[in-house]
């Protein structure tokens, strides 16, 4: 069996028992234990809910590390008083909108440059009690039962930023090329005022139907911010330029 690190693989089809629920003594558990890691997509939809700017909501909710191992910055939920600071007593308080990885577990998944879907891993750990549990699921029938369908086309855009960097840049980028990159994947408010009031616009192709979607549209304006970045920093010919 294929495992990424102690994890088994699984396909689509494969099954699995789990069920979570506030009758287990395990309940909300992970929320404490694990570090929860947010994708730009996973951003826009908690901004959004809350009714914050991307920059207020970073500064509140949010810890920003480099990666080590793929020289990026990433975004994780910042624990207040040792928990995620939107669980409460009686559970998450943002359920409807939680991040994909909240939606996917016990599932894992890493994207993969030579699959489609990527790759599904089941996180099968012995403090969890909803294994337990006798409720049967298809690895398939979760991921559409947990409304990740939308998150996961967006959050595969952004993990083309990943393999572009590692192919095309595997030393690193600068100072500079770092800010760009957080700017324009996490802090979505500034990245659309530098689309809309620099010479951005003077220098790219874009109609006024996308100019004005991008302005309204907070998932438009990331897949441009993606698109801009592939073009900036890794050469991809994502953008066209004005003549």
């Amino acid at each position: 069996m294929k495992k990424i690190g102690n994890w088994p693989v699984v396909s689509l089809k494969d099954k699995f028992q789990f069920s979570c629920h506030k009758g287990l003594p395990c309940f909300t558990q992970c929320c404490l234990r694990l570090e929860i890691s947010l994708t730009p997509y996973d951003i826009v939809c908690l901004k959004r809910v809350l009714n914050m700017s991307s920059e207020d909501f970073l500064e509140k909710y949010t810890q920003i590390k480099i990666s080590e191992k793929i020289g990026l910055p990433m975004v994780a939920l910042k624990k207040i008083k040792g928990k995620c600071p939107f669980l409460e007593n009686d559970g998450c308080q943002i359920y409807v909108h939680r991040p994909s990885v909240c939606r996917l577990y016990p599932l894992g998944h890493a994207f993969s440059a030579t699959r489609k879907e990527g790759v599904y891993f089941l996180l099968k750990e012995p403090e969890c009690l909803g294994f337990k549990e006798k409720k049967t699921w298809t690895v398939a029938h979760w991921i559409e039962s947990q409304g990740l369908q939308g998150y996961q086309k967006m959050n595969k855009d952004f993990s083309e930023l990943i393999f572009l960097k590692t192919k095309f840049r595997p030393h690193g980028l600068t100072t500079q090329e770092t800010k760009m990159f957080f700017m324009s994947c996490y802090n979505l408010d500034a990245f659309k005022e530098f689309v809309l009031k620099s010479s951005f616009l003077q220098r790219f192709i874009l109609t006024k139907k996308e100019i004005k979607k991008i302005s309204k549209d907070d998932e438009a304006l990331l897949q441009l911010a993606f698109k801009w970045l592939k073009f900036a920093l890794f050469g991809q010919p994502t953008l066209r330029c004005q003549r």
